[in-house]
């Protein structure tokens, strides 16, 4: 049995993130605390493992209850706001790690891959990058403050509410001899496997300090990931491309679609912590399908479907672009 003789509490504890890292950090002793807005009777948890109550609108009860634990992760701060509650944690945790995002870097005309000093969205915004930007920008400047800032790409994982390889997982189980991809197939979006971030976080408490890290996968055209995905899945396809976006009626249409390529350095957190993928890129599609696989089976059996577990993905892109079967097969014999 193990001796969890460390305390962690996650804010956001029930979410893909959340759920990674608390079995992460049981196996490296820690007891956790899972925050929940919505108090949970029902629930259970693994040894370990315990859930609370807490309002993150009421700021005195939420420092409260952080008091005084060995590390804080915050998966759903995303405001000011919220860092002006963190910032109060200077001096009553041994370390904090708050989840951003990549969506932060200033773009156009970012180098490849990006490190985690090039510049940050304007203050002036107020969009969901901004407001993570700002948040960054006030956590760094609170003195004494041991905050590691993990700047993600897409997530991926078990129990997300979107999942970007599901365009290559449904194909592979509809059995379809092909699929067709826009920009020559040769577009790269940081995708970031959950196990991945958890294994960063414990890396962090660990070495508590002020910072800001990367935190992606192996950078591969989607092309790639659409062939890792078949692989897995036991499944041949013919993977076709052509220059250009996608079409309108969803012909080449993929989620990581753009057109120059975007990817994270992972050098900061190799260098600094000795960081290296906790899971390889098969294991976590495997993890991946698993979880996915029978969710979605289980929302077509109650009456629904795969945008039910993932309605993140119809939000991002909307509901009709994703599997344009009609239109690739035209395409693929020239009709």
């Amino acid at each position: 049995m193990t001796v969890h003789d460390r305390r962690a509490f996650i804010i956001g504890g029930t979410g893909q993130i959340g759920r990674a890292t608390a079995a992460r950090l049981t196996t490296a002793g820690y007891a956790v605390t899972l925050g929940h807005r919505r108090a949970r009777p029902d629930a259970t948890h693994p040894d370990g493992v315990t859930s609370v109550q807490v309002d993150r609108a009421d700021t005195e009860a939420l420092l409260k209850a952080l008091d005084g634990h060995d590390l804080v992760v915050d998966t759903v701060a995303f405001a000011p706001h919220h860092g002006a509650q963190l910032a109060r944690l200077a001096g009553r945790v041994g370390s904090l790690v708050v989840i951003s995002t990549g969506a932060v870097y200033q773009a156009p005309g970012l180098p490849v891959p990006i490190p985690e000093s090039w510049p940050t969205v304007e203050r002036d915004a107020h969009d969901y990058p901004a407001g993570k930007a700002a948040l960054e920008r006030h956590l760094l400047a609170t003195p004494g403050l041991p905050v590691s800032i993990l700047r993600t790409g897409v997530l991926h994982g078990p129990y997300g509410t979107s999942l970007d390889h599901w365009s290559f997982i449904k194909r592979a189980l509809d059995k379809r001899p092909h699929v067709v991809i826009a920009q020559d197939g040769r577009s790269r979006f940081p995708t970031t496997a959950v196990a991945n971030v958890a294994e960063l976080i414990c890396l962090c408490a660990q070495r508590p300090a002020a910072r800001v890290l990367n935190i992606a996968d192996d950078p591969l055209t989607v092309a790639e990931i659409g062939a890792r995905v078949f692989a897995v899945m036991g499944h041949e396809a013919e993977i076709i491309t052509f220059e250009g976006p996608s079409r309108p009626d969803g012909l080449g249409f993929h989620p990581w679609n753009v057109p120059e390529p975007i990817v994270f350095s992972m050098d900061r957190a190799r260098a600094e912590l000795g960081y290296r993928h906790a899971v390889s890129y098969d294991d976590a599609l495997r993890a991946d399908i698993g979880w996915a696989v029978p969710a979605v089976s289980e929302a077509e059996a109650a009456g629904g479907g795969w945008q039910d577990v993932f309605p993140d993905l119809v939000a991002r892109h909307g509901p009709d672009v994703w599997f344009p079967y009609a239109a690739e097969d035209a395409y693929v014999t020239g009709g």
